[in-house]
């Protein structure tokens, strides 16, 4: 008989409390995540899923009004770090270790390839070859190269909006992240082009660890191995 092994711990969020001025939006919340593993944040709107989601690589952060009290670790080059003992200086880096998709296009402006190269130029310090493999392996990663490595030089937003959501996954995987966060990735697609983005995730999982939030039972039934529902700010 073979003996499955336990999957890796790649997060681990405990007594996390977030509120914006004397709101709270998150309560208590404690939750682990898997390396390689889809978690799948469900529960009405405005149960705090999304705050939860921008927590974990400190996007919140940019609200001035923003308090956290709680531990986030999360295993990031072979370490366990502690996300909120980080000093600013050090959250791009997080940020690119801790890569999010939001919910609707974040387009840059240019071209197709400028969308991917030029995070590459900023965050990296990458450019010439080395920076144009990158862009083609993130592109293949994203199942949009096919699509559109004739037309690179064309305006992003020329692209469908299944395409552009693949962009802008494709930019995040160009700078090589550990975990990824996907808020509501296919919330504003067609449900022929959400399978596409769907068939994605679940092939991304492979390389990748995975928290996004989802409204769909459909989808978290399809995709979740680990369903986190939220309700008025708590996990239940």
């Amino acid at each position: 008989m073979t003996l499955k092994r336990p999957p890796e711990l790649a997060g681990k969020v405990s007594s996390l409390t977030i509120s914006f001025g004397s709101q709270p939006v998150i309560s208590d919340v404690s939750v682990d995540f898997y390396k390689n593993q889809i978690h799948v944040l469900t529960g009405p709107s405005g149960s705090g899923k999304t705050t939860f989601l921008r927590a974990l690589n400190r996007l919140n952060d940019c609200f001035e009004d923003c308090r956290t009290q709680g531990e986030i670790e999360l295993s990031l080059d072979g370490t366990t770090q502690s996300v909120h003992s980080l000093k600013p200086q050090r959250l791009p880096e997080l940020r690119r270790k801790v890569g999010m998709v939001f919910q609707h296009p974040q387009l840059l402006p240019g071209t197709i390839k400028e969308n991917v190269l030029l995070p590459l130029k900023v965050v990296c310090g990458l450019r010439g070859e080395a920076a144009q493999q990158k862009l083609c392996s993130a592109f293949n990663q994203a199942a949009l190269w096919d699509e559109v490595k004739d037309r690179l030089n064309t305006p992003a937003h020329s692209l469908s909006g299944g395409q552009q959501q693949r962009l802008c996954l494709a930019r995040t995987l160009a700078l090589e992240p550990e975990i990824l966060l996907l808020d509501e990735p296919t919330a504003s697609l067609d449900p022929e082009t959400a399978d596409q983005i769907e068939v994605l995730i679940s092939q991304l999982a492979k390389r990748y660890t995975i928290v996004m939030v989802s409204h769909s039972a459909q989808q978290t039934k399809k995709l979740a191995e680990h369903v986190i529902r939220f309700e008025h700010g708590r996990i239940v």
